[in-house]
């Protein structure tokens, strides 16, 4: 039987180490998705601000877990969507309102803040992440609330919702996660008070318009007995005008027959003293 020669023998063997690398890195190799952040456990590391902590963390890019030592796992960084609706918030005044809201958070990229994320949520699923920003927005809109009148929160929505911003970003940073949109959807109360605020305002606005309409009314009404006026001042004094043309032409009229009258009698008179 011939013998396999070295140079063959040579290449498996070199392929079967190839193969054998890229299926041990393809274990330990983790790639990081853009929405996602890998939490490589099982390692001491420094944070920035000096803390040590068990685990480091990959923000995209790839990262090489050592084996035994270190364990990998995923935290979904895209949008999660927390509907709100609160009843009978008190505003200032004592008014109660209903507000409907929704707020769009993500656990944050954030390297302060991101590991209170990950000490608080790791391993829990979108849902309960939800259910805890959701009790803690809540709590905090009814505060907003009563330092605001029904007015303020119906009118300026935009400030409302600043200021609700303001109020839970502290308590959101603790927990790691980050406010990015958050939008008042619609304000009501059982009382029917805006309700009532919206008519005054649309009865007001009627009376204005009425208002403007009537002085527009009287404004033409003046205008036009102003014009009528000037017109007839206009016509007197252009009637007066002709009289007095007609007057002078009578006049001269008169003068000239009177002249013609007596040239006429003059011329008589020469022709009886010829006779």
């Amino acid at each position: 039987m011939d013998k396999i020669p070295p140079e063959i023998l040579g290449g498996v063997g070199a392929g079967v180490a190839v193969l054998l690398v890229l299926i041990i890195l393809r274990y330990l190799l983790r790639i990081c998705r853009p929405n996602e952040i890998l939490i490589f456990s099982g390692r001491k590391h420094k944070t920035p601000d000096g803390r040590t902590v068990g685990y480091r963390v990959v923000f995209g890019g790839r990262g090489m877990r050592i084996p035994v030592v270190e364990s990998v796992h995923e935290m979904d960084v895209s949008l999660i969507s927390v509907p709100m609706q609160v009843q009978g918030a008190y505003s200032e005044g004592g008014i109660p309102l209903n507000v409907h809201a929704i707020a769009n958070i993500k656990v944050s990229t954030d390297r302060r803040f991101v590991g209170n994320a990950i000490e608080r949520f790791l391993g829990m699923g979108r849902n309960e992440i939800a259910r805890v920003v959701k009790e803690t927005l809540e709590g905090h809109l009814r505060g907003v609330c009563a330092t605001l009148t029904p007015e303020e929160i119906n009118q300026d929505r935009l400030k409302f919702a600043r200021q609700l911003e303001q109020s839970a970003g502290p308590d959101l940073e603790k927990m790691g996660l980050e406010l990015d949109v958050l939008k008042i959807q619609h304000i009501a109360d059982d009382r029917n008070y805006l309700e009532s605020i919206g008519r005054q305002r649309i009865a007001e606005i009627l009376r204005t318009a009425e208002v403007a309409e009537s002085d527009a009314v009287r404004l033409a009404e003046q205008a036009e007995a102003g014009a009528r006026a000037r017109g007839e001042v206009a016509m007197t004094n252009a009637q007066a005008a002709v009289q007095r043309k007609q007057n002078e032409l009578r006049q001269i009229k008169a003068e000239v027959d009177g002249e013609a009258g007596s040239e006429e009698n003059r011329a008589e008179a020469a022709g009886q003293q010829a006779r």
